[in-house]
């Protein structure tokens, strides 16, 4: 079977649409401009908004009546409708009990149920309120793992810096430098005659047979790859001690 392919939530993008926004179209001005903001009102979810309504709109807009004055305090407000609801819940008990089809189980239902709305709109008042809280809570939280962060990362590369200083204070001083290889490296330039190891052999003035050149740069080579063996062997000596003392921190 098939990996199932994910599908987005969102619909995909206009096409005909977004093909416009070319660079060159960009350049030379021809891209459609975006459509003008809404000034009147629009439809959503099958309901009318007004552009410039409130985000809580009053309780007289929606034709409910209002049992608190203008300037008042939330919480005491919301404690006393909250008393009030719980003394008409008690009253409704008792015509349910004395009376069941009076008509003022109605009235007590329609009281109930507007002391509800206004707990509703009290509460949803403080929407805009609890939503500042909680972006300011999320940044703190952001700004705390950040700084946790880089603490760590901090001691992290405080311990790197020790153990480094700490493994070139355990090096031995007897140990046997790294020479460069510079010295065979300068013979490159002045080659021998017949001689491709880079060393200039020793001039003499008397004739040399075909046979002794050979033989002395010969010789030469294998001097040649015995010195720069045993500074190879030096290096891997170096190495090794390295790697013990690393190993024992460790």
């Amino acid at each position: 079977m098939g990996e199932s392919q994910q599908v987005s939530a969102l619909p995909p993008p206009p096409m005909q649409y977004v093909k416009e926004y070319t660079d060159e179209n960009i350049r030379k001005g021809l891209a459609p401009k975006p459509p003008p903001p809404i000034s009147d009102c629009y439809m959503m979810f099958g309901n009318q908004f007004q552009c410039d309504e409130l985000i809580i709109r009053p309780l007289e807009s929606q034709g409910i009546e209002r049992l608190h004055p203008q300037q008042f305090d939330h919480k005491r407000e919301l404690k006393k409708i909250n008393m009030s609801i719980l003394v008409n819940f008690l009253d409704l008990l008792d015509i349910l009990i004395k009376s069941p089809g009076s008509m003022k189980r109605e009235e007590k239902l329609e009281d109930l149920k507007l002391l509800f709305v206004h707990m509703h709109h009290l509460i949803n008042e403080y929407r805009p309120h609890q939503a500042r809280e909680t972006l300011r809570v999320m940044m703190e939280v952001q700004k705390r793992q950040r700084l946790e962060t880089a603490e760590r990362f901090q001691k992290h590369l405080e311990r790197v810096v020790e153990m480094i200083q700490g493994c070139l204070a355990s090096l031995p001083d007897d140990l046997p430098q790294m020479d460069g290889l510079g010295g065979a490296g300068d013979g490159l330039g002045s080659v021998g005659v017949g001689c491709s190891t880079g060393l200039v052999p020793k001039m003499n003035n008397e004739p040399m047979d075909v046979e002794e050149v050979t033989t002395s740069c010969m010789a030469a080579g294998d001097q040649e790859k015995s010195a720069v063996t045993s500074k190879k062997q030096k290096i891997w000596d170096k190495d090794g001690a390295v790697c013990s003392i690393i190993d024992e921190i460790a």
